[in-house]
């Protein structure tokens, strides 16, 4: 069975039909690559997941369990975590107290939380010795490290990463995803990620959406080769195939 199923998905912004009828699966221990240019409605679908964005129709259902409609906080104590795109640290609190915020949906003492927190540093290494330094110090590949170290704070079934790679160098992103890798050993993951050839590369599964419909679903050697993912990022109109 399915972690996690999304069944003929509508979102709608007034007007705008920002989902239309999004229908996938992501299975337990997978992960899997949302892909599309801007607007194609990536982001919204996890916003929908996470209870961020209410969905107008369709069906959402997480460990066998309907969660449409629920509220973000029902939703990450459920076993969901979202990494919104732009990190969203706190840049008044240390790195370690960011972190640490990540697991406000679990009673647990905080000294145990400090101690799971100084155990992220060994999966981000790079962010170690700022431990200590305020979110506003830190590099952009550096805030990205602490929001998914925030993210798995929650000790998710489901880690939902939004574009984890914009606006970060080259090596940089070689570092996140390389974390990503580390990542999928213990938890689900749904990516959201514009960078194809990095998306692909961690994923088990992708998806190509364009303009709020998924148009092309497959393992990441046959999306490699498809017209579809181009077309989808210059905004043509990507066709399924026969």
């Amino acid at each position: 069975m399915a972690l996690l199923e999304v069944r003929n998905l509508v979102v709608r912004y007034g007007e705008i039909e920002a989902l239309r009828g999004v229908s996938f699966s992501v299975e337990e221990g997978k992960v899997v690559t949302l892909l599309g240019a801007n607007g194609a409605g990536k982001s919204t679908t996890l916003r929908a997941i996470s209870g961020l964005s209410k969905p107008t129709s369709g069906e959402i259902v997480f460990n066998g369990e309907t969660i449409s409609g629920l509220g973000p906080e029902a939703i990450v104590r459920l076993g969901i975590s979202h990494v919104p795109e732009g990190r969203r640290v706190f840049p008044g609190l240390t790195v370690k107290e960011n972190i640490m915020l990540g697991a406000s949906n679990r009673r647990v003492s905080k000294a145990l939380l400090s101690r799971e927190a100084d155990a992220m540093f060994d999966l981000f290494p790079d962010i170690r010795k700022f431990s200590g330094a305020l979110g506003w110090t830190l590099s952009g590949g550096q805030l990205q490290m602490v929001a998914v170290a925030r993210g798995l704070m929650a000790k998710p079934k489901l880690l939902l990463l939004d574009e984890p790679s914009l606006g970060l160098a080259p090596v940089i992103v070689q570092a996140v995803f390389k974390i990503i890798s580390e990542i999928r050993r213990n938890t689900t993951v749904l990516l959201v990620e514009q960078n194809a050839r990095m998306g692909l590369s961690v994923a088990d599964y992708g998806y190509v959406l364009e303009t709020g419909r998924i148009v092309l679903g497959g393992k990441p050697d046959e999306l490699w080769g498809n017209e579809a993912i181009a077309a989808a990022y210059l905004g043509g109109h990507a066709k399924v195939p026969a």
